[in-house]
C-alpha cells in the first residue's frame, strides 16, 4: 500500500435552542488506492486518541485528527497520509477538466504526513533491520 487519503469535515453545530456545541473534525472518508478502509478498523484505531469519539470518528482538534491519521498510516504500513478538508476536495472536483487533472489538483491540496516507519521498511531498511 502506498499512500492514504483522509477526507474530513470541520463542523460547529448549533442546537435547536441556539447553543453551539464544541467544534469538531469528522472523518468522512479514509481510503487508499485499493478502496475505503474498514469502519471497524478506523473505530478501533480511533480509541487510541484521547477525547475522540470513536463511534462517529470525530476529533476535538486538528492535532488529534493528525495523530489518528498517523496511527492508521503506521498500522497499514502506508508511506504517507494526506489530510484533506471537504472544501479542498470540492475545489479539486470543480477545477478538474478530467481524471488526470483531478488527480493533479488532488495532489496539491491538503496536508501530507509522512510515515517514517514505513520509509525504514523500504529498500535499505530491509538490510539494516
Amino acid at each position: 500500500m502506498n499512500g492514504l487519503t483522509l477526507l474530513y469535515n470541520f463542523q460547529s453545530p448549533q442546537t435547536t435552542e441556539g447553543d453551539f456545541r464544541p467544534a469538531s473534525y469528522k472523518v468522512i472518508y479514509f481510503f487508499s488506492e485499493q478502496g475505503l478502509i474498514e469502519q471497524s478498523t478506523l473505530r478501533e484505531l480511533c480509541k487510541s486518541v484521547p477525547d475522540a469519539n470513536y463511534n462517529d470518528l470525530t476529533f476535538l482538534n486538528l492535532e488529534d485528527l493528525r495523530v489518528f491519521a498517523q496511527r492508521v498510516s503506521q498500522e497499514t504500513e502506508s508511506s504517507e497520509v494526506r489530510l484533506m478538508s471537504v472544501l479542498d476536495y470540492n475545489i479539486g472536483l470543480d477545477g478538474a477538466p478530467d481524471r488526470e487533472g483531478f488527480l493533479s489538483i488532488l495532489s496539491k491540496f491538503g496536508e501530507v504526513l509522512s510515515n517514517a516507519q514505513a520509509k525504514k521498511k523500504g529498500f535499505l531498511g530491509k538490510f539494516f533491520n
